[in-house]
């Protein structure tokens, strides 16, 4: 019960992180809010990973760097695709990232299953039919959100498989290293198109939020997966998606067709079946 609950807590903060940030870059720089959430959950897990002790080898680093690089590229064509389209189908061809881990341990000599097999046919049948525009919708923004929506599970995917290999020299030290590799790929990219980096300090509460409730996130998933089954625990986790789309229902008032609809519902149940072990 107990890592369900975590679990269940990590997929809430995840689900609306993924919200609140989208809504706060319509008024607000976008780097400031990927950056300051991410600067205070850095110093937190930097401080926490004394209390693990040891340290992580070489290539525990490097895959902790890929973790942050695929992080940081998730997160910006998240918020791009959540400027061109619906988070209703945004969050489900989002939450696809699963699918990279899944072709890793194929590379790799894993059986794929049928389970897994059939997962990943649910899903992409969900993905075009999410992101068919209705005849009343700009084809357009429908066809860009979805493609920079599915880059962003990509840079997800990514992120998954990076921290499972990070993992092994100790959850605060794989936390630690990928938020500093995304910070400076945050930064870089940010000085290079001479983007503010700077909010009034009024503003700063707010634009924290998002990366304070993924780094929330992360520690209950660590901590989960502790206490309970990585079949329970990696399942229930991934449901924020769904915690995005109620969000986006109940607060935006975001509706779908009919076709959407099964879309949606297909993406985020294949989702959830790959995440299934």
């Amino acid at each position: 019960m107990t890592a369900a609950l975590l679990a269940a807590g990590a997929a809430l903060c995840y689900g609306v992180s993924n919200f609140v940030g989208p809504r706060l870059v319509l008024d607000l720089p976008l780097y400031p809010v990927l950056i300051s959430g991410q600067v205070v959950a850095l110093v937190v897990s930097g401080a926490l990973v004394v209390t693990e002790g040891g340290g992580p080898s070489a290539a525990e680093v490097a895959a902790a760097g890929a973790a942050g690089a695929g992080n940081a590229f998730a997160l910006l064509a998240f918020y791009r695709a959540a400027a061109l389209g619906p988070m209703s189908i945004v969050a489900p061809l989002g939450a696809l990232g699963a699918v990279v881990p899944v072709i890793v341990g194929v590379a790799q000599g894993e059986p794929i299953g049928a389970l897994k097999a059939v997962a990943i046919a649910v899903a992409l049948a969900g993905v075009a039919l999410a992101a068919r525009p209705a005849r009343s919708e700009d084809a357009g923004d429908r066809r860009a959100a979805a493609a920079w929506a599915l880059g962003s599970s990509l840079g997800f995917g990514v992120f998954l498989a990076g921290m499972s290999e990070a993992g092994g020299g100790g959850a605060f030290w794989a936390i630690a290293l990928s938020r500093a590799a995304l910070l400076a790929i945050f930064v870089v990219v940010a000085l290079r198109l001479s983007s503010p980096l700077r909010v009034a300090g009024s503003d700063l509460p707010r634009v924290m939020v998002p990366g304070l409730l993924l780094f929330a996130g992360t520690l209950f998933y660590t901590v989960a997966t502790r206490e309970g089954d990585l079949s329970v625990v990696s399942v229930i986790a991934s449901l924020a998606p769904v915690v995005i789309v109620a969000l986006a229902f109940t607060v935006l008032g975001e509706r779908l067709n009919r076709t959407q609809s099964v879309g949606a519902v297909a993406a985020i149940s294949g989702s959830v079946l790959l995440a299934a072990r």
